[in-house]
């Protein structure tokens, strides 16, 4: 009954940001506050917040009701000390999704073929981190070969999955930045499907659409 309720509110949200002029799509906009021309970027958007991306390893998940205009960019309706002090969160923290993760142990880990092999296409929502356990950020979207990841800002990263020496909660990666550049793309190109970038929207609630 609660879930059959929270879908229905879900859809009731979605449907009134559709309408309403200060809402939209959010996802990929850059991000302002009153006194900050360049927060970050929009990573993540549920039906309730954003989650924002800094330059500097910031994240701030900040209620949609502080949206003050989206055009272009989003403004939050707030000067950055307090969207400092209000919403900012760890990146480490994961980012808010309906999808469980299906690994059940927290510390251990295996390679990609043995993980692929019981839990096939179930790499979304993991952190990434380099060889030297770098943050490289998180996996927005999981195709056969590759993995398209998000990090600080406005990076995006296209990896091969031939990279992935190791997964469990994180995925590990064989190599480090700088080498990671090599990867790395337009964050509003296309997906390595060729299906446009707004399509990563969809893979956080799949349930609702």
């Amino acid at each position: 009954m609660q879930g059959q309720l929270r879908k229905g509110l879900i859809r009731t949200i979605r449907a009134y940001n559709n309408n309403n002029l200060t809402s939209g799509k959010y996802f990929n906009k850059g991000v302002k506050a009153l006194d900050a021309p360049d927060l970050g970027h929009v990573v993540r958007e549920t039906p309730d917040k954003i989650v924002v991306f800094g330059d500097k390893n910031e994240r701030y998940d900040i209620p949609i009701s502080e949206i003050k205009q989206v055009g272009a960019n989003v403004l939050i309706g707030l000067p950055s000390s307090e969207i400092e002090k209000k919403y900012k969160v760890s990146r480490k923290e994961p980012l808010p999704t309906s999808r469980k993760d299906p690994w059940p142990e927290k510390d251990r880990m295996v390679n990609l073929s043995t993980y692929e092999g019981k839990y096939p296409k179930s790499l979304f929502n993991k952190g990434v981190r380099a060889n030297n356990e770098d943050d490289v950020g998180y996996i927005l979207k999981e195709t056969d070969d590759k993995i398209v990841v998000f990090g600080y800002s406005n990076q995006r990263f296209d990896i091969p999955k031939s990279h992935i020496i190791a997964v469990g909660r994180n995925v590990i990666l064989d190599i480090n930045f700088p080498e990671i550049f090599r990867y790395q793309v337009d964050r509003n190109a296309p997906l390595p499907t060729g299906e446009p970038i707004e399509k990563v929207v969809d893979e956080p609630y799949p349930e609702d659409n």
